[in-house]
């Protein structure tokens, strides 16, 4: 398989059918665990990350399963030549850097323009997603993102701008394509992974609340920076943070 010099675009669809061509030469059979994501990486010439999305994408079409700690283990679905994988215009990474050029910015004017109801519903937002988030259920853990999206869309319509905020809700709904969910679904299984969630939120609104939007801006960064670590070890490649700004 070619190293990533090509477009980015579908890369790791391409990564999943690599995989599964080698699951059949090597007669890997339902419950076999796959190599991990370095070993893969290295295997296909590819970043660990989009190793990691083209395995999200095969548990997605049911064709392995993910048990935290332990690995990725073949299922019953394997038995398809070519499993059908869910398609998406454009890599899980890509809507990152696009939510972190954007949101940043809806947060430094939330900062200048919030009131104290705004406040008050998106305070009340993270203290659900907190409830949500120390439970284990399944039902837990889904509320627990549906609260998450809730206060990033109010934190967008709060900015003011409404384009801003359109452009975001489009951003945060592709953001509820399957695989993301898939994606954002495995990060937070971990209790500690949801507990962080919060604290960073509660961060972004006490610098908006105290009107501070410089500070609001740069703890966003970070919290989509953190959140693209947590999902794919790295951080999304726009380093917008810091700049210093011309008067």
């Amino acid at each position: 398989m070619e190293r990533e010099t090509g477009p980015e675009r579908r890369r790791y669809l391409a990564v999943a059918e690599e995989v599964m061509k080698a699951v059949a030469v090597d007669n890997l059979t339902v419950g076999d665990r796959l190599p991990n994501e370095r070993s893969l990486a290295e295997q296909f010439g590819v970043s660990r990350s989009t190793v990691r999305e083209a395995l999200f994408a095969l548990e997605l079409g049911g064709v392995i399963q993910v048990r935290p700690g332990s690995g990725y283990f073949l299922t019953g679905a394997t038995v398809a030549a070519e499993p059908t994988l869910p398609l998406i215009d454009s890599s899980p990474r890509h809507l990152l850097e696009a939510r972190q050029l954007l949101e940043p910015t809806a947060a430094r004017h939330c900062a200048d323009r919030v009131l104290g109801s705004d406040v008050a519903r998106m305070r009340d937002l993270i203290d659900d997603s907190e409830r949500a988030g120390a439970g284990n259920s399944q039902d837990s853990i889904d509320r627990f993102l549906g609260l998450n999206f809730a206060f990033h869309l109010e934190l967008a319509r709060v900015c003011g701008n409404p384009i801003l905020t359109g452009l975001i809700g489009q951003l945060l709904g592709t953001g509820k394509h399957p695989l993301w969910l898939l994606m954002d679904g495995i990060v937070v299984r971990d209790p500690a992974m949801r507990a962080q969630e919060v604290v960073e939120h509660r961060a972004i609104l006490t610098a908006i609340a105290d009107g501070r939007g410089e500070e609001a801006e740069e703890t966003m960064v970070a919290h989509l920076g953190a959140h693209s670590a947590r999902i794919f070890g790295t951080r999304p490649s726009i380093t917008r943070s810091r700049r210093r700004r011309s008067a």
